[in-house]
C-alpha cells in the first residue's frame, strides 16, 4: 500500500466550476459549510486501464444522483446541474494528468458568511488524488461494536451524504483505532445493525449474504448496490432485512464495502473470528468480480464506466 502523501501529485482543482491551480483553492473561514457543517459531498474512484490508457470512473450518474438528494434535504440554493458537475470531474482528473487508480471527492457547501440556516450562496470543490487500492482489500481487517449508536432517521438522516453525519462514524472510528482493531459497526438505538463508519456490512447465515435495509440508518451505499446487483449472475444469495447484533457472531463470512475501501474481508467481531478468520471463498468470489467490472474486463455494466481521456 502506497503511504506517500499525494498532495505533492495535485496540479489543479475544480472551484466553483472552473480550474484552479491546487494552492489557490480557498473558502471563508467563516462559511457555514465549514462553522455550521452545511455541506454534501460524493466520492468516486476512477481505474487506470492501462491497455486502452483511460482512466475509468465508476459510477458517476449515480453518485450525482445521489448527491442531488443530499442537497435538496439540505434546502441547497440553485446548484449546478449533474452534467456540470460530471464536466468538472473529468476535466479536473485530465487536468492532472493521473495515470493511476485516482480518488475524487466532490463537496458542495453554504460559502461566504451565513447563518445556521443560510442555503446560499453555494460554493464547490473537486479535487482528485491518487488512491491505490487499501492493502485491506488483499488481507482483511478485524472489527468491533462501537459503544456509539448510529444517528437517528429523524435527528440528522444517515441517508445522504453530509458532513455533520460523519462526527458521528469519526467517534466510532477513533474508538476502533484505540481497540487496535481497523473497523466498527454502528448499531440502532432498537439494538440493530446500521453499518460502518463509512461503508456497509454483509455478513453470510447459511450460505445466504445478509445485509441491512435501507430503512436501517445506512447511506445508500453504490458500492453495496453493485454487490447486490452483482451477486445474481455469480449464484449467490443476498437478502435485505433488519440485521440482530448476535447474528455478527453467527457469520461464516463478512465483508465492508464502500467507494474507499471497495470490499474488504471481515476477520473478527469483538475478538470472535468469522468462520476461519480468513477472508471467506465467496467475498473472494465477490471481490474478483467487482474488480473485472471496474476495471472494464468484462462487457458487463459499460454503462457504469465514464471514460476520462478517451470518452
Amino acid at each position: 500500500m502506497t503511504t506517500h502523501d499525494s498532495r505533492s501529485q495535485i496540479k489543479w482543482v475544480s472551484q466553483n466550476n472552473r480550474l484552479v491551480p491546487y494552492e489557490d483553492a480557498k473558502i471563508s473561514v467563516m462559511a457555514p459549510g465549514l462553522t455550521f457543517a452545511a455541506l454534501v459531498f460524493e466520492g468516486f474512484r476512477s481505474y487506470w486501464k492501462s491497455d486502452i490508457k483511460d482512466l475509468l470512473i465508476f459510477r458517476m450518474a449515480d453518485h450525482l444522483k445521489r448527491l442531488e438528494f443530499s442537497m435538496t434535504l439540505l434546502e441547497l440554493d440553485d446548484p449546478p446541474s449533474p452534467e456540470a458537475f460530471a464536466d468538472d470531474i473529468v476535466a479536473t482528473l485530465k487536468a492532472n494528468e493521473f495515470r493511476e487508480d485516482t480518488y475524487v471527492r466532490l463537496q458542495v457547501y453554504v460559502d461566504d458568511w451565513g447563518s445556521m440556516t443560510a442555503t446560499g450562496p453555494l460554493g464547490s470543490t473537486v479535487i482528485c488524488r491518487p488512491r491505490p487500492r487499501v492493502a485491506d482489500f488483499e488481507l482483511g481487517q478485524k472489527f468491533i461494536v462501537s459503544s456509539w449508536r448510529r444517528n437517528a432517521e429523524n435527528a440528522s438522516p444517515p441517508r445522504i451524504k453530509a458532513s455533520g453525519n460523519y462526527l458521528n462514524s469519526r467517534l466510532a472510528g477513533l474508538e476502533a483505532k484505540r481497540q487496535g482493531v481497523g473497523g466498527a459497526v454502528l448499531l440502532n438505538d432498537d439494538g440493530t445493525v446500521s453499518e460502518g463508519p463509512g461503508g456497509c456490512l454483509f455478513l453470510m447465515r447459511d450460505g445466504t449474504f445478509i445485509t441491512s435495509d435501507v430503512t436501517s440508518g445506512i447511506l445508500e451505499s453504490i458500492t453495496r448496490g453493485t454487490i447486490l446487483e452483482m451477486a445474481g449472475p455469480l449464484g449467490i444469495a443476498m437478502e435485505e432485512r433488519s440485521v440482530g447484533r448476535t447474528e455478527l457472531y453467527l457469520a461464516e463470512e463478512a465483508l465492508y464495502c464502500g467507494t474507499g475501501q471497495e470490499i474488504v474481508p471481515i476477520l473478527a467481531f469483538d475478538g470472535r473470528p468469522v468462520g476461519h478468520g480468513t477472508p471467506g471463498p465467496v467475498t473472494r468470489k465477490l471481490q474478483a468480480r467487482f474488480d473485472d467490472i471496474v476495471r472494464g474486463k468484462t462487457g458487463e455494466h459499460e454503462g457504469w464506466l465514464t471514460r476520462v481521456y478517451n470518452g
